[in-house]
């Protein structure tokens, strides 16, 4: 998180008044604000102290909440649904073609930091399958060119937003 200065950082924790009920909050935007993705050893600490909780706190939430992350993520997390529903509707096809346009398995980071793909619960695109997440934004209805295609796109920068 060394892009957000400690300004920014206290920012994000008024916003809730600092308040300890509200940890989960504040470690989501810190974590979405920073183009890092995720919550490095100083922000825990700063948030602890901050908000009167101890760090051990802070790391189990970050472990126990699957949208925290503890260490550098890739640029771009591919999220695809591992729900039989999507299993049985195509998820597999993008699970080949994934490992296959990017060379690593499933939980690996790509050599350039580009790439990461996981499975994630239901995230309600059933009838847009097969698909993949970024972010909040869902690619529906995916073939394996068109995999191909997005993955090129995110390389060219076409999705800034993401």
């Amino acid at each position: 998180m060394a892009n957000l200065t400690i300004n920014e950082k206290n920012e994000i924790i008024d916003r809730y008044q600092a308040n300890p009920e509200q940890t989960l909050n504040i470690l989501v935007d810190l974590q979405f604000a920073s183009t890092d993705g995720y919550i490095d050893q100083k922000t825990a600490q700063l948030v602890a102290k901050r908000v009167g909780v101890t760090e051990t706190r802070i790391y189990e939430l970050i472990s126990f909440y699957a949208i925290l992350k503890e260490k550098t993520q890739a640029r771009y997390v591919l999220k695809i649904c591992n729900s039989a529903p999507c299993r049985f509707s195509g998820e597999p096809l993008v699970s080949r073609s994934l490992k296959e346009i990017l060379g690593v398995n499933e939980n690996e980071m790509t050599a350039d930091g580009l790439f990461l793909y996981h499975g994630i619960p239901c995230v309600g695109a059933c009838a847009q399958p097969p698909f993949i997440k970024i972010k909040d934004r869902v690619f529906p209805n995916l073939t394996a060119q068109q995999i191909v295609q997005l993955i090129s796109d995110l390389r060219a920068g076409r999705y800034p937003a993401l």
